[in-house]
């Protein structure tokens, strides 16, 4: 990660002027995408619906998903 791995591991996951979007997301917030990009439907990373949400938000949807598709 400190030789910029980063970058290339989160490549997949981003989209064209991705960087100058998420600078104005808060420190207390995330980017909630739909739909998301692990389903078949959320491949095209440009066409997703994404919005700031506040960060408690995106951690507790996430993890009623977890719960609902059996991880947890």
């Amino acid at each position: 990660m400190l030789a910029g791995a980063v970058t290339q591991f989160y490549a997949a996951l981003r989209w064209p002027g991705w960087a100058t979007e998420v600078a104005s997301v808060a420190l207390d917030q995330g980017t909630s995408a739909w739909p998301p990009p692990w389903t078949r439907e959320g491949k095209d990373l440009s066409a997703m619906s994404r919005k700031a949400i506040p960060l408690a938000e995106l951690v507790s949807a996430q993890q009623d998903l977890a719960r609902q598709l059996g991880f947890r």
